[in-house]
C-alpha cells in the first residue's frame, strides 16, 4: 500500500521550502507533485500512463498538462537551478572545496523516424551517437551537471533544437545566467565544447576552464605553428615527466603559450604510463588557471564524469531515455521536470543523498507491507 497523502505532503513541503509556491498556483503543483511521485514509484519510464495509474486520473490529464497547462516553466526551471546551486555552493564553502560545473550533450534514440509514425514526435532528428558510433534517429540533450565531492545534482537538461541556438550557444546562456557565489566554480568539458567563446565567457565571470582538447588543436611553441600531436611527437623523453592522477600514473608535457583565438593558456599532453609514444593513446587538456599544478588539473578534470553518470541516472530512474511524448512543448517541459525531481530526492532527508539511494528511502518510507 502506497502513503499518497504523505507523498503529496513532503513534496508540498519542497515546492514551499524552495519559493515554488510563489510562482505556481495549486493546480500546477498538484500536477508537478503528481508527476514526481509517479517518477519515484513507478521509475524509468516518464509515461503519463503510469501518472494516471498512481494518481487515479486520466491519461490525457498529465499530456494536457505538459503540452497545454497554464503554468511558467522557465520559472520553474530558474528556481530549480538557483535552489541546486546555491545548496551545492554552500556545501562547496562549509568543505572549502570547488563546485565543479559539468557539461555535455546525449542522444535519445526513438526507434521509428517520424516519416514511417502514424503521430510523429515533434523535434526529432538525426544526431550522431558517441555509444552506437553512426546517425540515430532521435532527441540530442543538453546537460548541466554540478557536484561538490561526491555529492551530485542535474542542474539543468534542454532540448538541442534552432530555437535553443547551437550546443555552444546554450553553454555560453548558461554561464551568463549561473547565480554569484563566493565559491570556486571550476567548469569541465570535452574537446566538443572547448572553443574560444566559452574560454572567454569563463574568464568573464571569473570561473577556472578545464576541457579536454582535440590532438589537432594549434599551439604556438617558440613561435612555431605545430599541432598537439605533432609538438608531443617532436619533444625528446626529457620533457615528459611522470605525475599519478587517481592511482594511475601518466607522462606529461606542460606547455604555457598561445592558441588560435586564445592568448595564454596550460596544455597538458599526456601518455598513460605504459603507451608513451602512442599517438592513438595522446591526450590532450586544456586550462585557465596557470597557477595549477599539472596533477592538480588532472585530478580536477576526472570530476566531469559525474555528468556520464547523472545522464544514466536520468535514463535508469527518471525515464529519459523512455519518455512518450510527442509535443515538442511537452517534452521541453519534461526536461525541466526531470532535474526538478532529482533536486526534490537529494534534498529530501536532509543528507543529500545519490539519487538511487534517495529514492528507495522514498519508496520504503511510503509503502507498507
Amino acid at each position: 500500500m502506497v502513503d499518497i497523502i504523505a507523498a503529496r505532503a513532503q513534496i508540498g513541503k519542497f515546492f514551499y521550502e524552495y519559493g515554488f509556491h510563489e510562482i505556481l498556483s495549486s493546480v500546477p503543483q498538484n500536477r508537478l507533485a503528481e508527476i514526481i511521485f509517479g517518477l519515484a514509484m513507478k521509475g524509468n519510464q516518464s509515461k503519463t500512463t503510469d501518472f494516471a495509474e498512481l494518481n487515479q486520473r486520466v491519461r490525457t490529464t498529465y499530456g494536457h498538462f505538459l503540452s497545454k497547462g497554464k503554468w511558467d516553466e522557465k520559472k520553474v526551471s530558474q528556481k530549480q537551478q538557483e535552489g541546486a546551486f546555491h545548496k551545492l555552493a554552500k556545501l562547496a564553502l562549509e568543505r572549502q572545496t570547488p563546485l565543479y560545473l559539468s557539461i555535455d550533450d546525449t542522444v535519445i534514440e526513438k526507434k521509428k523516424p517520424s516519416s514511417r509514425a502514424k503521430r510523429p514526435m515533434e523535434g526529432t532528428g538525426w544526431h550522431y551517437s558517441h555509444l552506437e558510433g553512426k546517425q540515430v534517429f532521435g532527441y540530442q540533450v543538453f546537460g548541466a551537471n554540478i557536484n561538490v565531492d561526491d555529492v551530485s545534482l542535474c542542474y539543468c537538461l534542454r532540448r538541442c533544437c534552432s530555437e535553443n541556438g547551437s550546443k555552444i550557444d546554450m553553454a555560453v546562456q548558461l554561464l551568463d545566467t549561473l547565480p554569484e557565489t563566493d565559491a570556486r566554480v571550476i567548469l569541465q568539458m570535452d574537446s566538443w565544447y572547448t572553443c574560444k567563446a566559452l574560454w572567454d565567457k569563463a574568464l568573464e565571470k571569473h570561473i577556472t576552464l578545464i576541457g579536454a582538447m582535440k590532438t589537432n588543436r594549434i599551439l604556438y611553441p617558440d613561435g612555431h605553428r605545430r599541432s598537439a600531436q605533432d609538438y608531443a611527437a617532436m619533444l625528446p623523453n626529457g620533457q615528459y615527466h611522470l605525475a599519478t592522477v587517481g592511482g594511475h600514473e601518466y607522462w606529461i608535457h606542460r606547455y604555457e603559450g598561445a592558441l588560435n583565438g586564445i592568448d595564454k593558456a596550460v596544455v597538458l599532453l599526456s601518455y598513460p604510463k605504459n603507451a608513451f609514444g602512442n599517438h592513438h593513446a595522446l591526450r590532450v587538456f586544456i586550462c585557465s588557471d596557470l597557477t595549477l599544478s599539472d596533477e592538480e588539473i588532472l585530478a580536477h578534470y576526472t570530476h566531469r564524469w559525474n555528468i556520464e553518470v547523472m545522464f544514466k541516472q536520468q535514463k535508469m530512474y527518471m525515464g529519459l531515455k523512455t519518455f512518450m511524448l510527442r509535443s515538442a512543448k511537452a517534452i521541453d517541459r519534461l526536461f525541466i521536470i526531470l532535474p526538478l525531481t532529482h533536486f526534490f530526492f537529494a534534498v529530501l532527508y536532509d543528507t543529500l543523498l545519490p539519487l538511487s539511494a534517495a529514492i528507495r528511502c522514498f519508496r520504503t518510507a511510503l509503502c507498507m507491507f
